[in-house]
């Protein structure tokens, strides 16, 4: 695990485009590991969390000692359930099927606090709400957003499932890193 996370900082410090494949069974811990790695290397991380709450995350985050100042926190799934009140660096979008809203809050974050690197938890739990096309698009956006701010980013795909979507991103990644 620390050989895979050292690839993964390598990658970053050149502002690399990377998609992580992990095992299914290990992805939550796998990425919270990912997470606290660019706490501790990053001063600004933007992390958009497609089915994670942002109080749920950032517990996940204090429990693993991950510094959650560091986090500017797009939560894509609260608001589908309640209202949210204001939270410090958490942005609430309407629900994961609101990609505009995704997209024009990931872009502010970057305009505004100069992010050092951005994560995309769960992007193919897209495909629950859209076609693959669409969200190949949209990630090919946030992507191309990223590279314009000049700005790290890390894909997570689970090794098991949507496999066609992960293949599709593949070619617009500078690195793949199979954990």
């Amino acid at each position: 695990m620390t050989q895979n996370i050292e690839k993964i900082k390598e990658s970053l410090n050149t502002k690399k485009i990377i998609g992580l494949v992990i095992p299914d069974a290990e992805y939550d811990e796998i990425l919270i590991e990912v997470a606290k790695t660019l706490g501790k290397n990053y001063n600004k991380i933007l992390y958009i969390s497609v089915n994670r709450p942002c109080e749920s995350l950032k517990s996940k985050f204090k429990e693993n000692g991950t510094d959650t100042d560091k986090f500017y926190i797009v939560d894509c799934i609260t608001r589908t359930g309640k209202d949210a009140p204001p939270t410090k660096n958490c942005f609430y979008i309407s629900s994961p099927k609101a990609l505009d809203e995704i997209q024009t809050a990931a872009l502010n974050f970057l305009m505004r606090n100069e992010i050092d690197v951005a994560l995309i938890d769960s992007p193919s739990s897209l495909l629950i709400y859209y076609e693959h096309t669409e969200v190949l698009q949209f990630l090919h956006r946030l992507m191309s957003m990223l590279i314009i701010a000049e700005c790290g980013g890390v894909f997570p795909f689970p090794k098991e499932s949507n496999e066609s979507l992960r293949r599709s991103v593949e070619m617009f990644t500078n690195k793949i890193i199979y954990l």
